[in-house]
């Protein structure tokens, strides 16, 4: 999650943070490149949450990266030195990050071309089509199997969702379709229509939302979207204030990668009945913040349940494990990411790019750490490709099932 500095630039859990550093062939002047080096360092130094950077001797750090800044070729060069050491700490939230490519960083391939992708038994599977998006135009249905982007095969699908993400230009995807043939489909790029479709300043671009809401058979709210940005916070007290009747409501996580603290705070207000807290965060200096959900105007205090998988990241794994813990809500899915630090960005000499650090670990209320760990659903509930290709999903039938009362 992100909070602090410029948080709304960044406002997610960074799940591409070392994805797309600008590979330019100048070179600063190389008393700003040790500049730079200095106030990386010392920041994580001075500033990561954990004094001891989870047993990783920080002083040595330096003294095998500094000596590497003169082999430099380019800021290209430097900025990848700079990532390396990074990850000499395991940690989520830790990265350098290229602030003239950062709406390229955070583009969504559910956004732009309207299709998600998972890991299922070594393949990488199509699990979402958006209706009446470039993909659905385009002839791709859930079930098939992705096995190259323009001519290069996909290794796994974080990777494959982030190459048909960070550009424009039209991608041609080779297939295995419900036949088991090899084919290939051309996706383009196409932004959701105004109604699905929430965006917010981003430096030289903008960070985009979609949001989907429907109701389904048995009067079951459904709702869908993929980050917390500003922007829906208003949408959110309409989206609820509709679906005051419902039987249920099931928020549709999978596949949100976080975003503002604030806004998600917001949004769980218009669902719980009294002040409820999330997350506990130790900094530095020991326990810092505190985060509590306070209740909204009229809040909808019916079933709900919070669908999960294993590309949800930061903030949605934060207030799912929160609401959880104060059994507000009912968790289906897969154990989710694993990602979620209290993240600060921080400018840097070389004003090209800044570095996103942990400033805090949360837990929740009863003391889990989410970080390495992901949020556990109460139930797990598998997606198979065969029944993808049948147009069924399991996960959201198994959420209907819960709020129909088939499952407690």
């Amino acid at each position: 999650m992100m909070r602090g500095l410029n948080r709304r630039f960044v406002g997610l859990a960074l799940a591409f943070a070392f994805y797309g550093l600008a590979q330019t062939g100048t070179l600063s002047d190389p008393k700003l490149l040790h500049k730079t080096f200095e106030a990386v360092w010392n920041t994580i130094n001075n500033k990561y949450y954990d004094p001891t950077f989870g047993g990783v001797d920080w002083v040595a750090v330096r003294k095998k990266y500094e000596p590497q800044i003169a082999s430099a070729r380019s800021d290209g060069e430097f900025n990848d030195l700079l990532s390396r050491m990074l990850k000499e700490i395991k940690i989520s939230h830790l990265s350098i990050l290229d602030l003239k490519n950062l709406d390229k960083l955070l583009a969504r391939a559910e956004v732009s071309r309207g299709l998600a992708l998972r890991d299922l038994d070594n393949q990488v599977v199509v699990t979402r089509i958006i209706g009446e998006s470039s993909a659905a135009v385009a002839g791709l249905r859930t079930g098939f199997v992705v096995k190259a982007i323009d001519g290069v095969a996909v290794m796994n699908a974080r990777d494959a969702e982030k190459t048909v993400a960070s550009d424009t230009a039209n991608h041609r995807l080779t297939v295995v379709d419900e036949a088991n043939a090899a084919r290939e489909i051309e996706v383009a790029h196409k932004l959701p229509p105004k109604d699905k479709l929430e965006s917010t300043p981003l430096l030289n671009g903008a960070r985009y939302a979609m949001v989907e809401t429907k109701i389904l058979d048995g009067g079951i709210g459904y709702i869908h979207f993929t980050n917390f940005i500003q922007p829906l916070t208003k949408r959110f007290r309409s989206i609820f204030d509709s679906m005051k009747d419902t039987a249920g409501i099931i928020i549709d996580l999978r596949g949100n990668s976080g975003g503002d603290t604030e806004v998600g705070l917001a949004f769980a207000g218009l669902f719980v009945e009294k002040e409820t807290p999330i997350s506990t965060t130790q900094t530095r200096k020991g326990d810092g913040n505190r985060y509590t959900v306070r209740p909204q105007k009229k809040p909808y205090l019916g079933k709900v349940v919070i669908l999960v998988d294993e590309a949800s990241g930061s903030e949605s794994e934060e207030l799912t494990a929160g609401l959880q813990v104060a059994r507000r809500v009912f968790v289906v899915g897969r154990t989710t990411r694993g990602e979620d630090m209290d993240a600060t960005l921080q400018e840097l000499p070389m004003n090209s790019i800044a570095l996103l650090y942990p400033a805090g670990l949360p837990r929740t209320p009863t003391g889990v750490m989410i970080e390495g760990r992901g949020v556990i659903p109460d139930l797990d509930v598998q997606l198979t490709r065969a029944e993808l290709l049948k147009g069924k999903d399991s996960q959201l039938d198994a959420a209907i099932q819960h709020i129909r009362g088939s499952f407690r």
